[in-house]
C-alpha cells in the first residue's frame, strides 16, 4: 500500500469523524440547550442571588457573601427542620426500596392480569401531591377517619385518635403518604429490570437445585442492583424535596416540617428570598452527595468486566 492510498484513507476516516462528530453534536444540543435554560441557568443564578441580599423590604441588593449561609448555623428552626428531613430521607428510602422490590417481585412472577396490577399500581404515582394528602387527611380523620374505624372494629383503643398530637406518629403518618406515593415508581423501575433476567439463568439455578429464595438473592437481586441505584437515587431526591405531603397535612408544625417547608416560610413569608436560595443551594447538594454515594458503590458492586 503506497503513502497516498495511507494518506487518503486517513482523510475520509477525518472527514467520517467530524462529520459524525458534527451530527452527535446536532442531536445533542436540543438537549444542551434545553438543560441550560432550565437547569444550569437558574441553579447558577439562584448561587448568584445567594450571595447577595434580596428583600423586597430593603432596597438594594448588596454583596453579602457568605452571611446567608453562616446564618444556617445558627437557626434553630432549621436544625430541627433538617433532623425532620433526615428521618424522612431515611425511612422513605428504606421503606420505598425494600417493598418496591418486594412487589416488583411478586408483580413479576404473574402470569394472567399483571398489566392490570401494574395500572392500580401506578394510580398514586399519577395522582397529584396535593390530591394523595387530602385523600390520606381524610383517612386519618380522628372521628369518621378509615383508618381510626378500622383499628377500632378490630379491638384496638383508636376512636377519636389525633394522629398529628404527637410528633412521632406525625412523622410516621407524614412518611407513609410519601411513600404511597413514591413507590410505584420503585417497582416500576426494579420491574423493568427483573423482566430483563434471561429466563435461562433461572433454569440453571433451578437445575442446581436452587430454591426460590436463593433464585432471588442470588440471581434476581446481583442482575438488578444497578435498577435498584437508580431507585433509590430517585427515591432520596424526592424524599430531600417532600413538601406536599407535610403542608397539607401537617400545615407549617416545626414537629413535622421538612426543610422545603422551611425554605417556603423564609422565602414568601418571611421574605427573605436570599437566605431561601442559599437553603435551596444546600439541600439541592446535599441530596446530590447523598444519592452519588450508594450509587458510586453499587456501580463498583454490579460491574462484570
Amino acid at each position: 500500500m503506497t503513502t497516498a492510498t495511507v494518506e487518503g484513507i486517513a482523510a475520509k476516516r477525518s472527514v467520517g469523524f467530524n462529520a459524525d462528530t458534527m451530527l452527535g453534536l446536532l442531536l445533542v444540543l436540543p438537549i444542551l440547550v434545553t438543560m441550560a435554560a432550565l437547569v444550569f441557568y437558574p441553579m447558577g443564578r439562584t448561587v448568584w442571588d445567594s450571595l447577595h441580599r434580596v428583600n423586597p423590604m430593603q432596597a438594594g441588593t448588596p454583596f453579602v457573601g457568605l452571611e446567608n449561609y453562616t446564618r444556617m448555623l445558627s437557626d434553630g428552626q432549621l436544625a430541627t427542620t433538617w433532623t425532620n428531613t433526615l428521618i424522612y430521607v431515611v425511612f422513605a428510602v428504606a421503606a420505598e426500596t425494600i417493598f418496591g422490590v418486594l412487589a416488583a417481585a411478586l408483580i413479576n412472577q404473574m402470569k394472567i392480569g399483571r398489566q392490570w396490577v401494574l395500572a392500580a399500581v401506578i394510580l398514586p404515582w399519577a395522582l397529584p401531591g396535593v390530591v394523595n394528602s387530602v385523600i390520606w387527611l381524610w383517612i386519618y380523620q380522628p372521628g369518621a377517619g378509615l383508618l381510626n374505624g378500622i383499628l377500632v372494629a378490630l379491638g384496638l383503643p383508636f376512636e377519636n385518635h389525633v394522629w398529628f398530637n404527637d410528633r412521632t406518629s406525625a412523622i410516621i403518618a407524614v412518611t407513609v403518604v410519601h411513600v404511597w406515593r413514591m413507590m410505584p415508581l420503585t417497582i416500576v423501575i426494579v420491574l423493568a429490570a427483573m423482566q430483563s433476567i434471561p429466563a435461562h439463568l433461572y433454569e440453571a439455578a433451578r437445575i442446581d437445585g436452587a430454591t426460590r429464595v436463593q433464585m432471588f438473592s442470588l440471581v434476581t437481586l446481583p442482575l438488578v442492583r444497578s435498577a435498584i441505584a437508580v431507585a433509590m437515587t430517585n427515591a432520596t431526591v424526592n424524599a430531600f424535596n417532600l413538601f406536599d405531603e407535610a403542608w397539607v397535612l401537617a400545615g407549617s408544625s416545626l414537629e413535622t416540617r421538612p426543610i422545603l417547608v422551611q425554605i417556603y416560610l423564609e422565602t414568601f413569608q418571611n421574605l427573605r428570598f436570599s437566605y431561601g436560595m442559599a437553603l435551596s443551594v444546600v439541600i439541592t447538594l446535599v441530596s446530590l452527595l447523598v444519592s452519588l454515594v450508594y450509587v458510586l458503590r453499587v456501580y463498583r458492586n454490579t460491574r462484570f468486566d
